[in-house]
């Protein structure tokens, strides 16, 4: 044997047992050596929109069958205006939901926001500006006290959420007596009524809300690290990601705008119900999970929660003009969810196989 050879062997024999380096930190975050692309990005682009070509699918079935009824510029203002708080909510999940963790709590700090600001103005006589600044702080604290719990103390986000949620639950019946709270100011039902080339305002806070939320997740360090640490937090803290830090910010994120979703809530119905919290939780949660299904497939990502938010509402709308019973709006979202989870769970393990 030629003795370069042999040292040309030992050397790369040690080249392929030697270690995989690890991320390097940066401004950019985690670094591989080999390039990757967003999941997404790799599908084929029928794959990634299917669920755009499912809601246009929806669109034209019932419009063949009811025409009359379902392709009307009034049921489409008025689907648009009813799903206006859903996705709200839906857009504030799924920012813990990017990071890897769960917020069941959003719903209670809805509705108790949309009692509280009303109640501080009213019964106390605080400035309206007051009230709403000191609802949507409420909404942060209850997301810190939240990232308190499973970030610091490492608890089951589900478990604390879940904790949380019965908290502001009860602090909602005994704030409002467990009754309706009709002293809504004028201002604020205007602040979500008011219309715009024939929607309320209200429809625009969620599409403003998502834009923003797109902007950060696609263009910016704080989107990235999100999604780095929702992938794999303990390469991402080996990379130099404040990983606490990153996952407080999304409970905190998703709690104001949670708070806000109450106020916008508050003004649309013109009364605060202290029993809507549950009715508010399923939908958001079928969005952000059915969404994984279209524009980046196995991520949650804005544009298709967006999509699966009126998804949901173009058949569940549909369905009841045909005549269907009104739990089929329950029925249709719980199965969406299940579904929904299915897929994501089919696609998680596609890498892994590969791997």
């Amino acid at each position: 044997m030629n003795p370069s050879e042999g040292h040309q062997q030992v050397r790369t024999g040690s080249e392929e047992g030697a270690a995989p380096r690890l991320p390097i930190a940066s401004s950019e975050g985690p670094r591989s050596r080999q390039p990757r692309r967003a999941r997404g990005s790799q599908s084929p682009l029928v794959a990634r929109f299917a669920l755009v070509g499912v809601l246009c699918g929806l669109i034209l079935l019932f419009t063949l069958i009811e025409p009359g009824l379902f392709f009307t510029s009034g049921n489409f203002d008025a689907m648009l205006s009813s799903q206006s708080v859903p996705l709200i909510l839906a857009l504030a999940v799924i920012i813990p939901l990017r990071a890897g963790d769960f917020d069941l709590s959003v719903a209670s700090v809805m509705v108790f926001a949309s009692a509280a600001a009303p109640l501080l103005w009213g019964k106390l006589g605080l400035p309206l500006v007051l009230a709403i600044a000191l609802t949507l702080l409420f909404g942060a604290v209850v997301g810190a006290v939240n990232a308190l719990f499973i970030v610091l103390i490492d608890l089951n986000a589900f478990v604390v959420t879940l904790g949380s949620m019965t908290l502001v639950q009860g602090l909602t019946e005994w704030m409002t007596g467990e009754n309706l709270v009709t002293n809504i100011p004028t201002a604020l039902t205007s602040f979500s009524r008011q219309d715009i080339f024939g929607l309320p305002l209200a429809v625009y806070y969620g599409w403003v809300i998502a834009v923003a939320l797109w902007v950060v997740f696609e263009f910016t360090p704080a989107g990235r690290y999100l999604l780095f640490v929702g992938g794999n937090r303990d390469a991402s803290r080996l990379a130099g990601i404040a990983v606490g830090r990153v996952r407080a910010a999304t409970f905190i994120a998703s709690g104001t705008i949670s708070a806000f979703a109450g106020l916008v809530l508050a003004g649309r119905l013109g009364v605060a119900d202290p029993t809507l919290g549950s009715s508010y939780l399923l939908p958001p949660y079928a969005a952000a999970f059915l969404g994984i299904a279209a524009v980046q497939l196995g991520r949650f990502n804005i544009g298709g929660t967006v999509i699966a938010v009126y998804l949901l509402i173009v058949a569940t709308t549909g369905l009841l003009l045909l005549g269907s019973a009104s739990w089929v709006t329950d029925v249709f979202n719980g199965a969406a969810l299940i579904l929904a989870i299915t897929f994501a769970q089919l696609v998680g393990r596609r890498p892994a196989r590969s791997a």
